[in-house]
């Protein structure tokens, strides 16, 4: 695909941000059960992946035509990531900021490794933004029930426990 001007590209990044902010419940809804094979992860609400997938396609917009977000679809990101209603559908948002370029708004994603919905992918992007300033507040991870989220963190201090300490 030809790459697309800025106007046409923050055009369609608004209209999916508009889409997944009216995803989002009035309030927060209780966990759906797990299911026979995943009894400790409940299942997800079609807002969920709907919302998840509106994430991917901003990611994959940028990608495509090398652009980054500017500070408004920033601050609309980060208010999506911080809203609880939107349960799991936040993670491909906090994934949206995993680059360097992003690391000033690492601070703002430390509140959310205290939810269990989205904490894994925000060690992830902390890792990519090189945020390197926050292994104490990862270091519990390093015993977490998941593989992925304690590998996650384990890769994340190894690279900025020496970095920190000096």
């Amino acid at each position: 695909m030809n790459s697309i001007g800025r106007s046409t590209f923050d055009e369609l990044v608004d209209t999916l941000l508009h889409r997944a902010e009216n995803l989002i419940p009035a309030e927060v809804l209780p966990d759906l059960p797990g299911t026979e094979v995943t009894r400790d992860a409940p299942r997800w609400y079609s807002f969920e992946y709907d919302t998840w997938q509106i994430g991917e396609q901003i990611r994959q917009l940028t990608a495509e035509h090398k652009k980054k977000l500017h500070i408004g679809q920033i601050n609309r990101i980060l208010a999506i990531c911080m809203d609880k209603r939107a349960k799991r559908g936040r993670q491909s948002f906090i994934m949206l900021l995993a680059k360097k370029s992003y690391n000033e708004y690492a601070s703002h994603l430390i509140p959310l490794l205290n939810d269990d919905d989205v904490d894994g992918h925000v060690i992830y992007t902390l890792y990519r933004m090189q945020a390197g300033e926050y292994v104490e507040a990862v270091k519990p991870f390093l015993s977490h029930k998941r593989t992925w989220i304690r590998n996650e963190a384990k890769k994340y201090i190894q690279k900025y426990q020496s970095s920190t300490a000096r």
